[in-house]
């Protein structure tokens, strides 16, 4: 086998290092992008679903105190109460809230206070079902638009996952075609060989 010059190893290298970089890039965006989509669906498990049965737990608490002051009695003055509704909250905020999801929480606590009060002052005849029934309304749109709040997250969350295994698949193709082109340019280098230089004969005078 005839040796190679410098010049065809240099040019070997070069090849060689460009593979390298290639492989290295491809693999740091692939971690990149998979690291998104795992992010993603870390997110729409904790904080998305989880957060999805927080909300349908206390609109059934929430009911259940509607229910009782639709059907009980004129003389029946106590309202049902759900120690588990502050724990629920308390869990509902630990999780990863965006501004707007914020907003609507702070709010759903401020009317779960009002109502808290109201109740107290139900016992003592100094607010009305009415009073009651004002405050629990409010609470459900809270819990309508936190629910809102989640289906939109949980899209864009989902999109945003997509996006990623695209771009993965998108540049596992890419890196397949510039190896295929760098496996050939570096069979040419190897295999090539350069023209024998031409010596000029001058015949003898």
């Amino acid at each position: 086998m005839p040796k190679r010059t410098i010049k065809q190893r240099i040019h070997a290298g070069f090849v060689l290092a460009a593979a390298f970089l290639l492989v290295l890039a491809s693999n740091r965006l692939n971690n990149r992008n998979f690291s998104t989509v795992e992010q993603g669906v870390d997110s729409v498990f904790e904080d998305r679903l989880v957060v999805q049965e927080y909300i349908y737990r206390l609109n059934n608490l929430f009911h259940k105190k509607e229910m009782f002051l639709a059907y009980n009695s004129l003389d029946e003055k106590s309202v049902p109460q759900y120690p588990e509704i502050k724990t629920i909250l308390a869990d509902f905020e630990q999780t990863d809230l965006t501004r707007e999801e914020s907003l609507h929480l702070k709010s759903l606590k401020g009317n779960y206070t009002e109502l808290k009060t109201l109740e107290v002052n139900y016992l003592k005849n100094e607010a009305s079902e009415d009073d009651i029934t004002a405050v629990l309304n409010s609470i459900s749109t809270n819990l309508d638009e936190l629910s809102e709040v989640q289906l939109s997250e949980g899209r864009q969350l989902t999109q945003r996952s997509k996006r990623s295994l695209g771009m993965n698949e998108l540049l596992s193709r890419i890196e397949i075609v510039f190896l295929i082109i760098i496996g050939i340019l570096f069979l040419v280098i190897v295999f090539h060989r350069d023209k024998p230089n031409m010596e000029v004969v001058e015949d003898e005078s």
